[in-house]
């Protein structure tokens, strides 16, 4: 996963020339001079002949940027398009007449709201998340958490509603959503922190906002869990195979075994870019960081799901975890959806897995143990 730059081609008579605005790659990437765009651009991307604008992701919000290409390289004219184009601006008007309001069902509920929390991981690196408390009636700090780590890994959590924060929240879970290295959003060299150590540093991330919360007195050092879908899911049987902190855990669709995931998924490249080879040139580095590698150190009940049919995180991935935890005397089960690929999309399906869920940390929140 990268950023990108934007660049400017000039079809002009002669041969194309084209110029980039702002190497979101070169050595001042740390200070970019306009976010990095979001592709693909909006078809009505140009507002003149001198600007142009784009969406892009910052941190755990997303924006509009203008930027003015006669103001010289790198300028930044503005955030919003409405403000340089009429027609924009009218439009915009007639959207907020005409469209009806965005889910209606949520005005008659209690809707949780998250916040943005920062911390010093355990080598200095500030790291940020969203923090969801949780919207039970007569819930108070410090509350037990769900850690609902984001997949990719080069991926983001991001401010606004997401149904399975909503769903945990509702049943007094707080949700800890850390954008650890590796995520998008903040540039380039923070999306390249975690390559080579996946398991590593990333994992500390998380770990030292969970301790950040428990000291503030917002989280029960005795009562987490954690649930993770596609590299959330590595993060899942990574954590439980180092840490007991966990009552409970459910990996979803996860990467369990690194050498499987070269030789059966449908991005081979993966496992070769973030550690830096095939299984025969990295072999010791892809043992060690496959979760299967430590699935006897694991004591936490684990309730794994998966779909038959993913091809992004094939099924024996997670069948070879059932295995060995149940070999090992670990609690487990195991849940195959049918006729399901990567994303679990099948409503009667999802609504399945937020059971599972729910019920199996419930199962495992016994005061005292």
């Amino acid at each position: 996963m990268d950023v990108f730059s934007l660049s400017v081609c000039d079809l002009g008579t002669t041969a194309l020339q084209g110029r980039v605005l702002f190497d979101q790659h070169g050595p001042e990437a740390g200070k970019p001079a306009h976010l990095a765009p979001t592709l693909p651009l909006p078809r009505d991307c140009w507002l003149s002949t001198e600007k142009v604008y784009f969406n892009a992701a910052e941190r755990t919000s997303s924006r509009t940027q203008v930027v003015d290409l006669s103001a010289g390289p790198n300028a930044l004219a503005d955030s919003s398009p409405e403000t340089h184009r009429e027609e924009f601006a009218r439009q915009a008007a007639v959207r907020l007449r005409l469209n009806p309001p965005a889910d209606p069902f949520l005005q008659e509920r209690i809707v949780a709201k998250g916040e943005v929390v920062t911390w010093k991981s355990s080598d200095g690196l500030e790291i940020e998340g969203i923090f969801t408390r949780p919207v039970l009636p007569g819930s108070q700090p410090p509350f037990k958490m769900v850690l609902y780590p984001h997949g990719g890994p080069h991926s983001r959590s991001a401010a606004g509603f997401d149904l399975t924060v909503q769903v945990l929240a509702a049943n007094g879970y707080a949700v800890f959503q850390p954008n650890f290295r590796g995520s998008a959003g903040y540039g380039q060299r923070f999306i390249d922190a975690d390559r080579f150590d996946l398991g590593g540093k990333d994992m500390q991330d998380m770990l030292t906002g969970i301790a950040s919360l428990v000291e503030k007195g917002l989280v029960d050092s005795q009562r987490q869990f954690v649930y993770g879908v596609s590299y959330g899911g590595y993060t899942t049987s990574w954590l439980i195979g180092q840490t007991h902190q966990f009552r409970a855990a459910v990996p979803q669709n996860a990467v369990t075994d690194l050498n499987v995931m070269w030789g059966l998924s449908d991005i081979q490249s993966w496992t070769e870019w973030e550690f830096g080879g095939r299984p025969w040139e990295v072999s010791e580095i892809m043992h060690q960081r496959s979760p299967l590698t430590h699935a006897s150190k694991v004591q936490t009940p684990t309730l794994i799901l998966h779909a038959a049919n993913d091809r992004r995180c094939p099924l024996p991935m997670g069948a070879m975890y059932y295995r060995a935890l149940k070999e090992s005397g670990v609690e487990t089960e195991m849940v195959i959806y049918p006729d399901e690929g990567h994303p679990i999309r099948q409503l009667p399906h999802m609504e399945d897995v937020l059971i599972r869920v729910l019920d199996w940390f419930a199962r495992h929140d016994v005061p005292g143990k």
